[in-house]
């Protein structure tokens, strides 16, 4: 089946997302004091000491993970033992995955709102962005194309 239009915005939108989160997360870790993304202020709102923990996240959740999927929705890898965790869904696991992965920044940018607020112009792009990947990813044509 040959790959529907609609993948290859999706795959766009994953990787916005993965350079976000590779950009947020590293910086997290080179400076933990916040400083560096001008986010210093918000630490006291925080229950951590620094942002190496929300750093961790970013760089695995919002940067790592989406790579993997891209290339996973491009290349559709037969591994085993993922096939047989999301086989309930019906689809590719990578499909999956990206369903689970909005799931995780919307739950992500709720923790945010409710501990600093939601003001950020940042926020309400990586929320777009989330819903696209969404949309995206629901579509007929790409549901279609992950469907085991």
């Amino acid at each position: 089946m040959k790959q529907p239009p609609a993948l290859w915005i999706l795959l766009l939108w994953l990787l916005f997302l993965a350079f976000g989160g590779l950009y947020g997360g590293i910086t997290m870790l080179l400076d933990p004091t916040g400083k560096l993304l001008q986010a210093d202020q918000l630490l006291p709102l925080l229950p951590v000491p620094n942002f190496i923990l929300p750093g961790l996240f970013l760089l695995f959740m919002m940067g790592l993970a989406p790579l993997v999927l891209i290339y996973a929705l491009l290349v559709r890898p037969r591994w085993g033992w993922l096939d047989a965790f999301f086989r309930w869904s019906g689809h590719h696991w990578a499909w999956t995955g990206t369903l689970i992965l909005c799931a995780v920044l919307a739950c992500w940018l709720t923790v945010q709102a409710l501990m600093i607020g939601f003001t950020a112009p940042i926020q309400f792009v990586i929320a777009v962005t989330g819903v696209l990947i969404l949309l995206f990813a629901l579509l007929p044509a790409v549901r279609k194309y992950y469907r085991m």
